[in-house]
């Protein structure tokens, strides 16, 4: 009978812990269960900008290597440019 008393004065003195360590945690998964897909989303969106800028930069490059020689006229008459 004494070890039943000493148990039970066991759990009067841990039962905070015994009730919201399981409900701490259970609400803690849950967080993060609606956290995840929003993280998922901005990392999408991320990719989204870092692609959107390596276009860019791929046709910034593409413009400085292009040979922008200008075309002489062959003739006076053939410079009517404005």
């Amino acid at each position: 009978m004494k070890d039943f008393l000493e148990i039970f004065k066991w759990f009067e003195r841990n039962m905070f812990k015994l009730i919201f360590i399981p409900i701490g945690a259970v609400i803690t998964y849950i967080i993060i269960m609606f956290l995840i897909p929003i993280f998922q989303f901005v990392d999408f969106v991320g990719d989204g900008y870092n692609e959107v800028q390596n276009i860019f930069q791929e046709m910034e490059k593409y413009i400085e290597e292009f040979k922008w020689e200008k075309e002489l006229p062959s003739s006076p008459k053939d410079d009517k440019s404005v």
